[in-house]
């Protein structure tokens, strides 16, 4: 045994319980009541009542695009501005201009708790190939504190030399392809082609998918019958999906069963959806928010992620998952404790299932990704996102953080 967490509470399970670690998994699960005290020389880690929960997962994120925004504050803050500034910031982009952004957003997940990640990475004649060479070497460097995936991304659509390009980004050991095929001229053939490359390189696919706020057509059947047709049922993420919210319970009700049946994980985006859509409505003005609750009722895999921070398509975040599952359950009305505990799965076992890992989890077996939270409940931990959190990968303590207080009376 190599740590030993005791006093633990843990989502779905009363009472408190001791941890056991060995060999990066968790390897028992014991109740307070019936430990027996033993001699021992593993090192003992006191949760002191707190709830202890899977590592946190993002399974939707913009390394190459963060912490943009000192660069070029929003003038419009719409869409459009976003797409063309950044196409236009992004010709200035260097190896270690991503790395230097990259970096900080690394480590500042690492210390919220993000024990996994999946960064798109832009991959067009604009930029060509920097962000690969710029994140690949993070991805073993912050392997200690952190699962990297790096998903090869055509935002800008299939110009002119982009298959090319994305195919040379995977054989550089990319891990999942996708784009934004609401962007090109030719969305069908963009999605095609995304899956020949997939089949190609044996990879997951990831599509940005049915986000603007138009009256085009959805995309998603498309999608799915490519997924069942091309045999990649269980190997499909699609982020945003916004147009979902503009569906009838009824109609939505019958495109979910297709989404569970091919294994298609849907995740929602909150804090950037909010943000970009609706913005034709002069009152009343919709959420835009996929809903990914009532999906889960469906069967349907859902998760959330962050998308960006500081730059013109999410021009406020810092990273922490935590707080996007509040933000979450606030805008789909998520209060009872069990959408608290959906809310949370979606942040972690959810989360990690939609990028396809399956060992998460606080359960025997599981990969030792945990975090010490600073609450007594899922609730409570939905409701502040606390700061104070000791963060653990692969068995070993990676990062601990405690919010100071201090008062001064008259």
């Amino acid at each position: 045994m190599d740590l030993k967490i005791v006093n633990a509470q843990i989502p779905d399970r009363p009472g408190l319980w001791d941890i056991a670690i060995a060999q990066a998994h968790i390897t028992d699960l014991t109740p307070v009541s019936e430990v027996i005290a033993s001699p021992s020389l593993t090192a003992a880690l006191d949760a002191k009542g707190n709830l202890v929960i899977p590592g946190l997962v993002e399974p939707h994120f913009h390394l190459d695009k963060a912490l943009l925004l000192d660069r070029h504050p929003a003038q419009e803050g719409n869409f459009a501005e976003a797409m063309r500034e950044t196409l236009r910031l992004k010709q200035s982009f260097t190896v270690d201009d991503i790395q230097s952004r990259a970096r900080t957003v690394i480590e500042r997940a690492i210390a919220f708790g993000t024990t996994a990640m999946r960064s798109h990475v832009e991959v067009d004649p604009t930029v060509g190939l920097t962000g690969m060479e710029a994140l690949l070497p993070l991805r073993a460097e912050y392997a200690w504190g952190m699962t990297l995936q790096l998903a090869v991304f055509a935002q800008e659509g299939m110009a002119s030399g982009t298959e090319k390009l994305l195919r040379a980004a995977m054989e550089m050991g990319g891990d999942v392809i996708g784009s934004a095929p609401y962007v090109d001229p030719e969305p069908e053939r963009n999605v095609q082609t995304i899956f020949d490359i997939a089949q190609d390189f044996n990879c997951d696919v990831d599509f940005h998918l049915d986000f603007l706020d138009d009256r085009e057509p959805m995309l998603l059947p498309f999608v799915i019958q490519e997924t069942v047709k091309r045999g990649w049922q269980g190997r499909v993420c699609l982020g945003h999906m916004t147009k979902l919210a503009g569906l009838t319970p009824n109609e939505l009700a019958a495109i979910a069963p297709a989404l569970q049946a091919a294994g298609i994980s849907i995740l929602a985006l909150p804090a950037s959806d909010l943000y970009i859509m609706s913005r034709r409505d002069t009152h009343n003005i919709r959420r835009g928010v996929a809903p990914i609750h009532q999906l889960a009722e469906f069967g349907v895999n859902v998760g959330l992620a962050t998308n960006n921070v500081m730059n013109l398509f999410t021009p406020f975040g810092d990273g922490d998952v935590l707080k996007i599952c509040t933000l979450l359950a606030q805008v789909l009305q998520m209060g009872t404790i069990a959408s608290h505990q959906l809310c949370l799965r979606m942040a972690t076992t959810q989360a990690a299932k939609a990028i396809g890992i399956e060992t998460y989890g606080v359960a025997v077996g599981k990969t030792a990704d945990l975090v010490i939270l600073e609450a007594r409940s899922v609730s409570e931990a939905i409701g502040s996102a606390p700061m104070g959190r000791t963060v653990i990968k692969q068995g070993k303590i990676v990062a601990t953080s405690r919010l100071e207080r201090q008062l001064f009376s008259a």
